[in-house]
């Protein structure tokens, strides 16, 4: 089929794009222990302007997130790298939503500073292995939240979208997917609180709608998006009834007027089939804005998807990572470069920024 209307402009909250194929927040890994990008994250953000949008990776809102070498926004020598790499996509025409993150239990007790220890919504620990600057360790159990320091969270994820917009950024999106900080408050199998963040759907919704109110007072609601995985199991997240907690969320999210909903509806490793299709398709139906759609998509998928009215754009991941230029690669239906998994994560700007254009390879 064709793919033309993956190159149709879109509007997403106040933005008219040029086209649909948008870059999702890939994890890549290069910043220092300091939450600091290296400064030739520029170059490698500036070479993936052409996308319609860049959704930034993950950046942590405090220094107790929990990544390995994950960039920061949670001081001022974070904002201003940052703001480099804002330069270089808007200096090639280019628009930036940041991404912001928290490991809540995903995560090892040694990547948090000495006066912090490793919390969660519940006191209920995962077996997957962290990647530490020591090796693979097992996850740390976590402790419970205390209601003091969710209200602290709260307050670092209002100031970590000052600090975005302080860098120049055109919006931010929340991440509330992959069995991370907020989608552990969200799904019963991370949340077993018994106050007002735990027990009915609403209540476990209440810390993504109140991180959302206070975006949408400092961003205006048509330049805050979220990202959500109903059917994805990474983190060892799940629910019991995800049909009723998923509806009742996009239910309140409807009453925003966000620039968009994000969501993940499959992963490379758990593909979407039966009850999963069923859902990602009830949710879709439900949801009344602009749905961008992620999770192993290719050109013709993709395509098919937006033209199904399935999707009003599509966040690749993978592709980007090998292909700066990838919508002139797909417009083309260009050879694509195949990405070198060993430097996916971490490194320097060895399969980062090397990667060839179709430019650059007609020019040799």
């Amino acid at each position: 089929m064709s793919i033309s209307n993956l190159f149709e402009p879109v509007k997403i909250g106040r933005y008219n794009l040029p086209n649909r194929i948008f870059l999702a927040p890939v994890s890549r890994n290069r910043a220092n222990r300091d939450g600091i990008q290296p400064s030739y994250a520029a170059e490698y953000y500036g070479q993936r302007a052409s996308a319609g949008l860049i959704i930034s990776e993950s950046a942590a809102i405090n220094n107790w997130s929990g990544g390995m070498n994950a960039p920061g926004i949670y001081n001022d020598k974070q904002v201003e790298a940052w703001k480099k790499i804002v330069d270089a996509v808007h200096d090639k025409g280019g628009r930036i939503f940041q991404q912001f993150w928290h490991s809540g239990r995903a995560t090892h007790q040694s990547l948090l500073p000495s006066d912090r220890t490793v919390a969660a919504p519940s006191a209920i620990g995962i077996s997957r292995e962290m990647i530490t600057y020591e090796g693979k360790h097992p996850s740390t159990k976590p402790r419970a939240f205390t209601l003091e320091e969710i209200e602290e969270l709260r307050a670092d994820y209002a100031q970590a979208a000052r600090n975005s917009l302080a860098a120049g950024f055109d919006g931010i999106e929340i991440q509330a997917a992959n069995g991370y900080l907020i989608d552990q408050f969200l799904q019963d199998a991370a949340n077993q609180r018994t106050d007002r963040y735990g027990g009915s759907a609403e209540n476990r919704s209440r810390f993504l709608m109140e991180v959302l109110a206070d975006a949408i007072d400092i961003w205006g609601a048509d330049r805050v998006g979220v990202r959500i995985s109903p059917t994805g199991d990474f983190n060892e997240i799940g629910d019991t009834n995800p049909d009723h907690t998923f509806s009742t969320l996009i239910e309140q999210l409807n009453q925003l007027g966000l620039a968009y909903l994000h969501v993940v509806e499959q992963l490379p490793w758990s593909p979407a089939t039966g009850e999963k299709i069923a859902l990602n398709n009830k949710l879709r139906k439900l949801w009344n804005g602009a749905y961008i759609a992620n999770g192993g998509f290719d050109a013709e998928s993709g395509a098919t998807s937006i033209a199904d009215q399935k999707a009003t754009a599509i966040a690749f991941g993978r592709p980007w990572i090998a292909n700066p230029d990838l919508p002139l690669r797909y417009k083309l239906n260009a050879p694509l470069n195949q990405a070198d998994e060993a430097t996916t994560y971490g490194g320097d700007e060895r399969g980062y920024t090397d990667y060839p254009t179709l430019e650059s390879t007609a020019v040799r």
